[in-house]
């Protein structure tokens, strides 16, 4: 059985050890890319394998996949479905702003059976600050159980709209013209925008993509608020899908509201 006291601590530990040391600190040789525009440091790199160890070690008979081992080997996501539990790791969550000295970033951390999340961390170690939630036991803080914001209207409020790969500080132009929302205030970084929507901060996150390791925590925690999420389009979410845009949202209602603009 899942304890949700124990994963945060070996994620923070994580943090500690492999994440914080390296921030503001990187070296020459330190920061490679996978592709034009998306950097990967050595924090990545030994934070994923470090976590991926304490997990292996506190769970046996789980799998764990990274975000770096799917870039070197995409069929790693075809566990997903599998009958064997599944660690998906986002060691450094908000990799750019980690690289250039931005203190907003953090790790991202599901856990699923057989194609279904039933449970995610958010870690957000500039501030030491951990969101956790189980499938039907709610979204958790510092023993507090979380309930997200649905009593702001959709025209005050504040989230993440992003719209190109290319400046992920450029906000979605359909959403921001649209005029029924308050304001877009991208981070460039889901952990902490989801980490936001649980802690009533924000009210929506409008991602450009849909893969797991950035968004299958961050859909459990908003939906154990008792937020919605789904594909921009309407499909429900699910892991083996990552060619859509994600939306969740602080209630239906706003999620339907969004959705309605496009």
């Amino acid at each position: 059985m899942l304890d949700l006291d124990r994963v945060s601590g070996l994620i923070r530990r994580t943090a500690e050890e492999k994440i914080l040391p390296r921030f503001r600190n990187l070296g020459a040789g330190d920061v490679t890319e996978k592709a034009p525009g998306d950097p990967v440091t050595i924090a990545d790199t030994e934070a994923e394998i470090m976590l991926g160890e304490l997990l292996g070690a506190a769970y046996p008979n789980t799998l764990v996949i990274g975000e770096e081992l799917v870039s070197k080997d995409p069929s790693a996501l075809d566990a997903l479905l599998g009958d064997k539990p599944v660690w998906i790791i986002d060691p450094v969550d908000g990799t750019l702003n980690f690289s250039e000295g931005v203190p907003v970033f953090g790790t991202i951390l599901a856990y699923v059976v057989g194609g279904e999340i039933r449970a995610g961390w958010l870690h957000d170690p500039i501030n030491d600050v951990t969101v956790a939630a189980t499938l039907g036991g709610g979204a958790w803080s510092e023993g507090r159980r979380l309930e997200g914001d649905r009593t702001t209207p959709l025209s005050q409020s504040i989230g993440s709209a992003y719209w190109t790969a290319a400046d992920w500080l450029e906000p979605d132009p359909t959403l921001l013209k649209s005029g029924i929302i308050g304001e877009i205030r991208n981070h460039r970084c889901s952990a902490l925008d989801y980490i936001d929507l649980a802690l009533g901060k924000r009210q929506f996150v409008l991602s450009t993509g849909s893969k797991p390791w950035d968004h299958a925590a961050g859909i459990l925690v908003t939906r154990e608020i008792g937020g919605a999420a789904s594909f921009l389009d309407g499909m429900e979410y699910n892991l083996t899908r990552l060619d859509g845009r994600v939306l969740a949202a602080s209630s239906r209602q706003s999620l339907d509201a969004i959705r309605a603009v496009f």
